[in-house]
């Protein structure tokens, strides 16, 4: 196992543009991270925010522009991947199709010489070690498998080598639903008994919370935030981490500090001294932010709620709730969390009202939290 410290890095592609001229492009940028010894990190942010792209700089498939990798405490820069004991999952399985699951398996061997009997026994402990079912899969080619199986058998060459660091690159991506639910906690289970460094990219919320120790949220080739799934979602720094964690997202609606409240498009909240304070200006453009589960509503006026109708209702079944979505005079549009015998309809109307304690408030221009629930972030006062 080892530490793998990420100093100031930055990647930069150039492209040609017609006119002649180079144009350069960071795909990572200043990237400064540590993933701690046995330590899990899922990275998750949108298509093309550099997540695959900072995976190959560890691996070592792709080299910095600028800054320095660290395992342990050696600069790995200039050593090639085959000599930095990892071991890499890709979305794409990329198993060898002429050869059978154990030829896969131990082909990283056989290049090296190893003897045939100390082979055979590491494909008898990796079988082992990936549970029932996958020993009968040590004789098919990767053509006779299914996809789940294909990813069991990429696990397994991953592992076979005992490397010091997991590379996982959406591993699951290409499994149907539910083979991926199982895939998750079996894979849950090995990190949890291996206890490697493990680097973990994914889209997926559920697998980032499910197996990372602490999530990097990433943005156009910067991370914006790491920390554990509990403190992100809680504690966003700011409306970009926000809106990306937590299903459904949150919703944004502009608000305008009047007093001691905030005032919105047919609505207001009675905020306390210390968070009007820390705004300071009722200039400031503010958009307010606040989670389904975090909006009490009833179904008939009481004073402090607010009217609003019911624009979707999203049933969903496996977390026993519905969602409803609503708009504030048809302009401002949020959500609502119901339990799933809720009889109401699309058109109906509802009131609504949000907990002082649990809004998020955000400076609209540079996008960065002042009130994130219960903690008021000071770097934001100007």
């Amino acid at each position: 196992m080892v530490t793998v410290r990420l100093e100031n890095i930055e990647k930069v592609f150039e492209q040609k543009l017609p006119t002649g001229e180079v144009s350069k492009v960071f795909a990572l940028n200043n990237i400064n991270l540590t993933i701690n010894d046995g330590e899990t990190i899922a990275v998750v942010g949108p298509s093309g925010c550099g997540k695959s792209t900072l995976l190959r700089v560890i691996a070592g498939l792709e080299r910095p522009t600028n800054g320095n990798v660290y395992f342990g405490e050696k600069i790995v820069n200039e050593v090639e991947p085959k000599d930095r004991g990892i071991g890499i999952v890709f979305q794409n399985y990329a198993l060898y199709p002429h050869y059978k699951s154990k030829g896969n398996l131990s082909f990283f061997f056989k290049l090296r010489k190893v003897k045939e009997e100390e082979i055979d026994e590491r494909v008898r402990v990796t079988a082992e070690t990936l549970g029932v079912g996958f020993e009968e899969l040590l004789n098919r080619k990767p053509g006779q498998l299914s996809g789940g199986q294909q990813q069991r058998v990429a696990l397994g060459r991953c592992i076979i080598k005992e490397p010091t660091i997991f590379l996982l690159d959406e591993p699951l991506s290409n499994l149907d639903a539910k083979l991926r639910e199982r895939t998750r906690i079996e894979l849950k289970r090995l990190l949890r008994r291996f206890k490697v460094t493990t680097f973990y990219v994914t889209h997926d919320q559920v697998e980032a919370v499910t197996l990372g120790d602490r999530i990097a949220v990433m943005k156009s080739g910067v991370i914006q935030q790491v920390a554990p799934y509990n403190e992100i979602y809680r504690h966003p720094i700011n409306m970009f981490v926000a809106n990306f964690i937590g299903l459904p997202p949150m919703k944004f609606m502009d608000v305008q500090l009047k007093g001691k409240k905030l005032v919105g498009e047919g609505f207001e909240i009675e905020i306390s001294s210390e968070v009007a304070n820390v705004i300071g200006n009722e200039d400031r453009k503010l958009a307010l932010g606040i989670r389904p589960e975090n909006i009490q509503f009833k179904m008939t006026q009481e004073a402090g709620y607010y009217p609003v109708k019911i624009d979707v209702i999203e049933p969903l079944p496996n977390e026993g709730a519905k969602y409803l979505f609503f708009s504030f005079k048809e302009s401002v549009e949020a959500i609502t969390k119901a339990d799933l015998n809720f009889e109401g309809n699309v058109g109906d109307t509802i009131y609504v009202w949000f907990d002082p304690a649990k809004i998020y408030v955000f400076d609209k221009e540079t996008e960065e939290t002042i009130v994130a629930q219960d903690k008021v972030f000071s770097f934001t006062n100007a």
